[in-house]
């Protein structure tokens, strides 16, 4: 009988080691997502594999180690607040530029003028579009004032596609004057 029990004993143990893994790799998977969309680097110390392996020797409490990754989920979610700001206003920046891409289009159409059941609607959007981007340095302005008092604030770089935004505002401009030069020459 105590045979028995303790055979059923281990069984439940090791249910419960399996339940856990797969919890802590659920909650892993879900602090990686959450860093891969707000380019923050996770706690390289609590690695899946890593994970996995400390819970099956047991030299780690998996209670322990999934509330060290709940906490850092909870660090990767107020550095999202935090970042909200700045990434609200890329995304606007990254509207207008995509705005400006269409009207440089809509221009070059030679048939923007003809009668058609649609024409009038491209006309407005294009009013529209030139509104927008005569905003473009303002957005721009704006966007580098609140990602340097962000810097400034956390006392780090704003990374944005793992490059300090900086750079990659600087690299967005080199390409959209590399991409005015192929259009001015067809």
């Amino acid at each position: 009988m105590i045979e028995k029990d303790s055979t059923e004993v281990d069984r439940l143990a090791k249910l419960k080691a399996s339940r856990m893994k797969e919890l802590v790799f659920k909650k892993r998977s879900e602090l990686e997502e959450i860093c891969r969309l707000t380019n923050i680097e996770p706690d390289p110390s609590i690695v899946a594999e890593k994970a996995s392996a400390l819970i099956d020797s047991g030299l780690v409490d998996p209670f322990e180690l999934l509330a060290k990754i709940e906490e850092q989920i909870i660090k990767a979610k107020d550095e999202v607040l935090s970042r909200k700001e700045v990434t609200d206003r890329i995304d606007k920046w990254f509207a207008a530029c995509e705005e400006e891409n269409w009207l440089d289009k809509y221009n070059q159409d030679d048939n923007r003028y003809n009668v058609g059941q649609c024409n009038h609607i491209n006309l407005k959007r294009a009013e529209r579009a030139r509104i927008t981007i005569g905003k473009i340095p303002a957005i721009v302005d704006n966007l580098i004032n609140k990602t340097l008092a962000w810097e400034d604030e956390k006392k780090a770089y704003f990374l944005y596609d793992w490059a300090s935004f900086e750079v990659y505002v600087g690299v967005n401009a080199m390409q959209q004057k590399e991409e005015d030069k192929r259009d001015n020459r067809r």
